[in-house]
C-alpha cells in the first residue's frame, strides 16, 4: 500500500534562464509545479510572469505547413541538434520550407479547382451525346446566343405557351425527373427568353469557350486535357514529397522544441521574479532527486533547494503499484485519491476483488474465456479495465477448479466441496451431489470471508487514523479499537457457541469486551473533549461535590466550548449516544450479512448453468451443442458483468467507508501537450 514519497525543490536563477529551465522541468517527466504564493501583501518587490502564448501561432502554422507536405509530427523528437532559441529563428526556418512548397502548391490547388470543374462539365456534356454542331461555333454566335442545360420533364409541356417567342428548343437524354436540352435565342430576344426558362426551372451549365467540335470530339479534347492535368498534380506530389523526405525530420524536431518551449511559457504564470532571478517551486518524486539534479545541472546557474514537505503542507499524491495492482488504481480513482499521509488502498482493492470475483463467478472454462478476452482488449485498446477483466478472468478459473465447474459441468473436475476433510467438517454425513447440496457450506464461508475483511479493514482504518492523528475514528468508531474488540468480541463469542459448542461469554468476557466498548463508544466525545483539555474540572463540579449530573455537566461545557459554541443538553448527548451505538450495532449486522451475496452468486451461476443443461437435453446432436454454447456466452457476459458490479460495490460500501481518508491532491508533471493548439 504505497504512497510514492515526494519532496519539495525550490528553484532559483537568473531570469533570462527561466524558459530553459521550465522547458527542463517538463522533459523530466515527475515535476509537479505548485502555483505561486501571494505577494500582494508583502513588502518584497515581486511579481508574478504572465506572458502566455507566445509560440501559439507559430506551432499552428508549423502543423498547417506539416499537413500540407504530408509529414506526422513527432512532437517527442529529441531536438538537441536545433540550436534555434528565439521564434525569429522558427520563423525564417518555417519561411525557407514554405518558400519551396508555396508555388508548388498553390499550382495544385488550382489544378485541382480546374479539374473540379472539368469533371462537372464532362457529366453534363455526357448527356448531350448526339449534337454534331460544333461547341466553339455555338458558343461564339454573333447574332444569337445557345444556352446549354437542363429542364423538369414537367416544364417541356409548358413551352407550347411561349412558341411565339423567337427561341429554338433542342432536347437530349432524360436523367431520372430532367431532360437535358439546348435552346437558341436572337441576341435582342436573349434576356426575355432566359427569364422564360428561368421561370420554368432551367438549371444552366456554361460550357467553357474553349471547347470544339461536336459533343464526342469535345468530349475527347476535356478528358486529353484533365489528363495532362492530373499529371501535372502527380508531379507536383512527387516534388512535394521529396521536400517532405528532405525536412520531415527537422520539422519534426522544430515542432518538439516549439512545443517544449510553449509549454513553458504557459507555466511562467507560476514563476515569481524579485532581484532580477526567478524562483519558483513544485514536488518531484524522491526516487528521481538525482536525475532530476543531473537535469537541471544542464540548464547552468540554476539552484536546487531540496526539503521534505512540512506537516501543514500538502503534497501531492502519486500511487505506486506494481504490475498485478497497478490496473486496479482506476477503481481508487473513482473514488476518491488517498490523502497524502494515509495509505495506498490499491493492494487490498485488487486482492480482495480479485478473491470475491473468483468466489462469486467460479467457472474453470468461463473464466479462462474472460481471461483471454482481457489479454486480447489489454494488446489492442487501451481500456483501463482490460487488463482487470485479464486478471478476474484468472481468478474466476482459479475458483472454477475448487468448485469443480468447467462451462457449468461440474463432473469433469472434482469440486473441493465433495472432499471428506471439507463435507465431514461441515456436519455432512456425505458428500453433497452437487452446489445446491451444499448451501449451507458457501452461506457459511461467504459470512466467514465477509468477517474476516471486515477486520482487515478495521485494523487498516486503526493504522490510517492514528498515523493521521484521528482519534475519534481510530479509537472510539465503529471501525477503530472500541468496534474491533467489540465486533471481534461478539463474532468469537457467537461462532464459539454455535460452532464449538464452547461457551467462552461469561461476565468478565461480556463485561470487559463488549459493555466497556460499548460505553467507551457512548461516551467518546466527552473522552475526546477530556484528552484535548488535560485535567479539566469545572467550578460547578468542584462546588457540588464531583456530582455525577453535574460532572457531566462541565464536560458538556468544556465540549461546547471546544465545538465554538454548540449547545448540547444532556438528554440531547443521551439520545445522540443511544442512536450511535444502535447505528453501530446495525451496521455490524448489515456489513456482515452483505457478504450472504458471495454464496448467493455461487448458487445462482450453478442455477442459470442447470437451465441452460435441461434445456439442451431436449435436442439432440447440434441442437444441444448450440443452446449449451448459446447458454454459456449468455452467462459469461450478463452474470459476469454483474458480479463485477456486485464486487464493485461491496469494495466501496463495505471496505473503502471503513478506512478511506480521501482528499488527495494528484500529482500532475508538467508535460507537453498540444491538444489546446
Amino acid at each position: 500500500m504505497a504512497i510514492e514519497k515526494v519532496m519539495l525543490v525550490y528553484l532559483e536563477g537568473s531570469l533570462r534562464k527561466v524558459n530553459k529551465a521550465l522547458t527542463k522541468c517538463c522533459e523530466s517527466g515527475c515535476f509537479h509545479i505548485n502555483p505561486p504564493p501571494d505577494t500582494s501583501g508583502s513588502e518584497l518587490a515581486a511579481k508574478n510572469l504572465k506572458d502566455k502564448g507566445v509560440y501559439d501561432r507559430i506551432l499552428k502554422r508549423t502543423k498547417s505547413l506539416a499537413e500540407t507536405l504530408g509529414v506526422k509530427l513527432d512532437q517527442n523528437a529529441s531536438y538537441d541538434d536545433i540550436d534555434y532559441s528565439v521564434s525569429v529563428d522558427f520563423k525564417n526556418y518555417l519561411d525557407e520550407v514554405d518558400d519551396m512548397q508555396k508555388a508548388l502548391t498553390q499550382e495544385k490547388m488550382e489544378l485541382n479547382s480546374a479539374l473540379r470543374s472539368q469533371n462537372a462539365i464532362y457529366q453534363n456534356l455526357t448527356q448531350m451525346t448526339g449534337l454534331d454542331a460544333d461547341l466553339s461555333e455555338l458558343l461564339t454566335m454573333k447574332y444569337a446566343k445557345a444556352r446549354f442545360g437542363r429542364l423538369p420533364n414537367d416544364s417541356i409541356r409548358k413551352l407550347t405557351f411561349y412558341k411565339e417567342n423567337a427561341f429554338f428548343f433542342y432536347p437530349f437524354e432524360q436523367e431520372n425527373n430532367y431532360t437535358w436540352c439546348l435552346y437558341i435565342t436572337s441576341k435582342p430576344e436573349a434576356n426575355s427568353t432566359d427569364y422564360i426558362f428561368n421561370q420554368l426551372g432551367f438549371e444552366r451549365t456554361k460550357l467553357p469557350e474553349y471547347l470544339k467540335g461536336n459533343s464526342e470530339e469535345a468530349l475527347g479534347k476535356l478528358l486529353a486535357q484533365m489528363e495532362d492535368e492530373n499529371k501535372r498534380i502527380t508531379e507536383i506530389d512527387a516534388e512535394l514529397g521529396k521536400i517532405a523526405a528532405r525536412e520531415g525530420g527537422k520539422l519534426s524536431k522544430v515542432f518538439a522544441k516549439l512545443t517544449a518551449m510553449s509549454n513553458s511559457y504557459e507555466l511562467r504564470s507560476n514563476v515569481t521574479v524579485f532581484d532580477g532571478k526567478f524562483h519558483f517551486s513544485g514536488y518531484i518524486p524522491v526516487a528521481e532527486k538525482k536525475r532530476f539534479t543531473e537535469i537541471m545541472d544542464s540548464v547552468g546557474g540554476v539552484t536546487l533547494t531540496f526539503r521534505e514537505p512540512s506537516a501543514d503542507e500538502t503534497p501531492p499524491v502519486r500511487l505506486k503499484n506494481n504490475w498485478l495492482f497497478r490496473p486496479f488504481e482506476m477503481f481508487v480513482k473513482m473514488y476518491g485519491l488517498p490523502a497524502s499521509n494515509g495509505i495506498d488502498p490499491t493492494p487490498l482493492v485488487a486482492i480482495t476483488y480479485m478473491l470475491l470475483y473468483g468466489m462469486m463467478f467460479g467457472d474453470l472454462g468461463q473464466g479462462l474465456c474472460i481471461m483471454i478476452l482481457g489479454i486480447i482488449l489489454t494488446r489492442v485498446t487501451k481500456a483501463g479495465l482490460a487488463p482487470i477483466i485479464a486478471r478476474i478472468g484468472f481468478s474466476s478459473a482459479l475458483f472454477g477448479v475448487l468448485y469443480g465447474s468447467v462451462f457449468g459441468n461440474e463432473e469433469i473436475i472434482k469440486p473441493f466441496f465433495r472432499l471428506p476433510q471439507i463435507y465431514e467438517l461441515f456436519g455432512y454425513k456425505e458428500p453433497p451431489h452437487d452446489v445446491f447440496q451444499a448451501s449451507n457450506l458457501f452461506l457459511i464461508s461467504a459470512l466467514c470471508v465477509g468477517i474476516c475483511l471486515i477486520l482487515v479493514t478495521m485494523i487498516v482504518n486503526i493504522v490510517v487514523s492514528l498515523r493521521m492523528k484521528d482519534y475519534e475514528a481510530g479509537i472510539f468508531s465503529a471501525s477503530g479499537i472500541c468496534g474491533f474488540v467489540l465486533y471481534g468480541s461478539l463474532i468469537a463469542g457467537l461462532g464459539s457457541s454455535f460452532a464449538l459448542g464452547v461457551d467462552i461469554m461469561n461476565p468478565v468476557y461480556v463485561i470487559g469486551l463488549i459493555v466497556l466498548p460499548l460505553v467507551l463508544i457512548f461516551f467518546k466525545e466527552l473522552i475526546l473533549a477530556a484528552m484535548a483539555n488535560k485535567g479539566i474540572k469545572s467550578s460547578k463540579q468542584a462546588k457540588n461535590g464531583g456530582n455525577i449530573d453535574t460532572g457531566l455537566k462541565a464536560r458538556l461545557e468544556a465540549m461546547n466550548e471546544k465545538k465554538g459554541g454548540e449547545k448540547k443538553t444532556v438528554g440531547m448527548f443521551i439520545i445522540e449516544g443511544i442512536i450511535d451505538l444502535f447505528e453501530v450495532c446495525l451496521t455490524y449486522i448489515t456489513n456482515t450479512m452483505s457478504y450472504l451475496r458471495i454464496g448467493g452468486f455461487v448458487l445462482s451461476h450453478a442455477g442459470l448453468m442447470l437451465v441452460f443443461s435441461i434445456v439442451s437435453n431436449m435436442f439432440d446432436g447440434v441442437g444441444s451443442v448450440i443452446v449449451l454454447v448459446i447458454g454459456n456466452i449468455f452467462v459469461t457476459g450478463f452474470e459476469g458483468f454483474i458480479v463485477g458490479i456486485q464486487v464493485l460495490r461491496l469494495e466501496f460500501y463495505e471496505l473503502f467507508s471503513r478506512f478511506f481518508k480521501g482528499g488527495g491532491i494528484p500529482f500532475k508533471t508538467v508535460s507537453i501537450s498540444t491538444d489546446t493548439l
